[in-house]
């Protein structure tokens, strides 16, 4: 009766994992082509391109809602198999193996969500302003000069945006903010020397 109690249970577990997974699987399709679907018909895609973000998803060979909704599907794929191998490996008593599972799913992947979700926004945002910028001169020879500091700010704030994303995440940044710093004095240092150079050669062409 002990043993038939065993694989009764153990078959119930198994249908379980199975079902999380299919389960999962048809998601993650039905909402893939759901977004796939409503972006397109929203006139997502071409708003989208009007940011270099959006450009360079689309250089890749995707469009923005098919970017999105594969994306969205795959995590929802990730996360129902390591669902699925959770409640596997907890009705085998596996605690410590389950347990990992579960932070990877409530952590990790929730962590990738929002990072994700703050990086695309915070690019559109820092787009969008740099635009502004551009916008705000009609003359040639300041937006040579406009240019030069327009991009360093753009690269300065991706950075911000990169670094607040992975910390909102959940990811240490402590040796990435240590890596960066000598990034930005580069930076810094070029775009004054571009900048400089731009100015004496306006001078000098006067």
């Amino acid at each position: 009766m002990f043993l038939q109690v065993d694989y009764f249970n153990l078959l119930i577990t198994i249908g379980l994992t199975v079902a999380t997974v299919l389960v999962g699987y048809v998601s993650g399709v039905l909402i893939r082509r759901l977004i796939l679907y409503v972006l397109t018909r929203v006139g997502f895609d071409e708003w989208f391109k009007k940011f270099a973000i959006g450009k360079a998803i689309l250089r890749s060979g995707y469009s923005a809602s098919e970017f999105f909704g594969l994306i969205t599907s795959w995590i929802i794929y990730l996360t129902s198999f390591l669902l699925a191998l959770t409640i596997l490996t907890s009705s085998l008593n596996l605690i410590t193996l389950s347990d990992t599972l579960y932070t990877i799913v409530s952590v990790y992947i929730v962590g990738f969500i929002k990072a994700f979700l703050i990086i695309i926004t915070g690019f559109i945002l820092t787009d969008t302003f740099i635009g502004y910028i551009y916008k705000s001169s009609e003359l040639r020879s300041e937006i040579r000069l406009l240019t030069t500091v327009a991009e360093y700010l753009r690269i300065m704030i991706y950075l911000a945006v990169i670094v607040f994303a992975l910390e909102q995440g959940g990811l240490s940044v402590h040796s990435l903010n240590i890596l960066l710093v000598p990034i930005i004095w580069g930076l810094t240092i070029a775009m004054l020397i571009i900048i400089l150079s731009q100015v004496i050669q306006q001078v000098a062409g006067k």
